[in-house]
């Protein structure tokens, strides 16, 4: 029996001793991680307020609100927003409930070689209610896209973050 607990424990040591962890943010061996990496993309411009949230967060998630280092990388994004009625009120027949869902798809280009780094969508979805006052649903509806904004922007982070990391 003490031979098959041997054997078994060298087996999970030769397992184990191959895995490999490493922080995120812990610079690659050629000394560029994503802490050096993420504040040197430039990020394409916003055509709309939802675009300018995601950017504004984006930026924020990737710099921590320092400057920007000399533009190594261009990300290029595009937004989609789309509205539908999740939930019916039973006596007027309007809709009470809306779900907000968002993608974003963007491309990491290498700014020397325009070379295709990354090339990635990723999607969320936020819900708000309706009430009987004008302002209050257009707040909510403001309020559910900035949500989803926010919430790309960090899948992307974590995106770029991920492939800088595996560099």
């Amino acid at each position: 029996m003490s031979w098959l607990r041997l054997i078994c424990f060298i087996g999970v040591a030769l397992a184990v001793s191959a895995c490999q962890v490493r922080p995120l943010y812990a610079p690659t061996p050629d000394g560029v991680g994503a802490l050096q990496a993420l504040p040197a993309i430039e990020v394409d411009g916003p055509s709309s307020r939802p675009e300018q949230v995601f950017r504004n967060a984006l930026l924020f998630a990737m710099r921590g609100g320092g400057a920007a280092a000399p533009a190594r990388y261009r990300l290029n994004f595009r937004m989609t927003l789309a509205e539908q009625e999740l939930g019916i009120e039973p006596i007027t027949g309007t809709p009470a409930s809306y779900q907000v869902r968002g993608s974003v798809s963007v491309v990491l280009r290498d700014a020397a070689s325009d070379q295709v780094l990354l090339q990635d969508t990723v999607a969320g979805v936020a819900s708000y209610n309706r009430s009987t006052q004008n302002f209050a649903n257009i707040r909510a509806r403001r309020d559910a896209e900035d949500r989803i904004a926010e919430s790309l922007a960090q899948l992307v982070h974590v995106r770029l973050a991920s492939l800088f990391a595996e560099r």
